[in-house]
C-alpha cells in the first residue's frame, strides 16, 4: 500500500464524507426523538394521510413497535440507500477514473509505486471509507440510543444490521470502483457509477410501491437488503450478506485485474 496516496485520498474525500455522515447522524437524532411506543397509534394516523403507494416506495408504510424495528424502518430504508450512496459514488470515481481523465495518473505512475500497488491502495481506501462510515454510524447510534432512550436498543441485532448494510455498500462501492477502473473518461465512470446504483434504487422503489409491480423490485440489488428479516431471524438476511460479499469481492478483484493490464491514455 502507498500511504502517501492513501493520505491524499483522505484529504480529497473528507469533505463529502464528513458532510454525509453528519447529516445521517442528525437524521438519527430526529428519528430517535420521534420514537414513543405509547404514541404509535397517532403516528399511524398521520401516515394514513399520505398515499399508500408513496409510503411503500420509501419503505415507511409500517410503524415499528420496538426501538430497533422503528429505527430499521425509518433509518435503514430510503435514507440508508441515499447518503452512503453519495459517498460511494464520489469517492470511487475519484480513485482511478478522475486521475486518468485529468492526466494525474501519469504522475502517479511515474513514482516508485507500481501500477498494482496504486490500484490496490485505491481499492483498500474504497473499502476503508465505507467501513469507517458504518463504524461511526453504529457507535453513534448506540451512544445516542443509550443517551436518549436508555436500555431500549437491542445492541447485538443493531450491530448486525450495520454489518449487513456495510456488506451491501461493499457491493455498491464495487460497482463504482469497477467503473472507475475501466473508464478513460469521467463521464463514463460517473455514468456507470451513478446510473447503475440509481437504477437499482428506482427499481426497488417501484417494486415496493404496490403488489402489481412487486416483481420489478426483484431486479434490484437492494432487494437483497432486508433488515426486517434479520430482526426476525430469517435465513434470507444471511443469504443477502453472503451475496453482497461475493459481489464485492468479484467487482473489486476484476477492477484491479483490468486496471493492471489495460492501456492507459495518460
Amino acid at each position: 500500500m502507498s500511504w502517501t496516496l492513501f493520505k491524499a485520498n483522505i484529504k480529497s474525500a473528507r469533505t463529502i464524507w464528513i458532510l454525509m455522515t453528519t447529516v445521517f447522524i442528525l437524521y438519527f437524532v430526529i428519528i430517535l426523538s420521534m420514537y414513543d411506543p405509547e404514541s404509535t397509534k397517532a403516528l399511524k394516523q398521520m401516515l394514513e394521510m399520505f398515499p399508500e403507494a408513496l409510503l411503500k416506495a420509501f419503505g415507511m408504510e409500517r410503524v415499528g413497535t420496538t426501538l430497533l424495528s422503528f429505527v430499521t424502518i425509518y433509518m435503514y430504508g430510503f435514507l440508508l440507500l441515499l447518503f452512503p450512496m453519495v459517498i460511494s459514488i464520489v469517492i470511487n470515481h475519484r480513485l482511478i477514473a478522475a486521475h486518468v481523465d485529468k492526466g494525474s495518473m501519469a504522475y502517479l505512475l511515474s513514482t516508485p509505486n507500481s501500477r498494482t500497488k496504486i490500484v490496490k491502495t485505491q481499492a483498500l481506501f474504497s473499502l476503508a471509507s465505507t467501513t469507517l462510515f458504518f463504524a461511526v454510524i453504529t457507535l453513534s447510534g448506540l451512544g445516542l440510543s443509550q443517551a436518549m432512550l436508555p436500555g431500549e436498543m437491542e445492541t447485538g441485532k443493531f450491530i448486525l444490521i450495520n454489518v449487513y448494510a456495510l456488506l451491501m455498500y461493499f457491493a455498491i462501492g464495487g460497482i463504482g470502483f469497477f467503473a472507475s477502473c475501466i473508464a478513460n473518461e469521467s463521464k463514463v465512470s460517473l455514468g456507470l457509477g451513478i446510473g447503475i446504483p440509481v437504477a437499482f434504487l428506482v427499481l426497488q422503489m417501484i417494486g415496493d410501491a404496490g403488489d402489481k409491480f412487486s416483481w420489478v423490485g426483484n431486479l434490484s440489488l437492494y432487494n437483497l437488503f432486508q433488515p426486517d428479516k434479520l430482526v426476525e431471524g430469517a435465513d434470507f438476511a444471511y443469504f443477502g450478506m453472503a451475496a453482497f460479499a461475493v459481489i464485492a469481492a468479484v467487482l473489486h478483484t476484476a477492477g484491479i485485474s483490468i486496471f493492471e493490464k489495460r492501456d492507459l491514455h495518460v
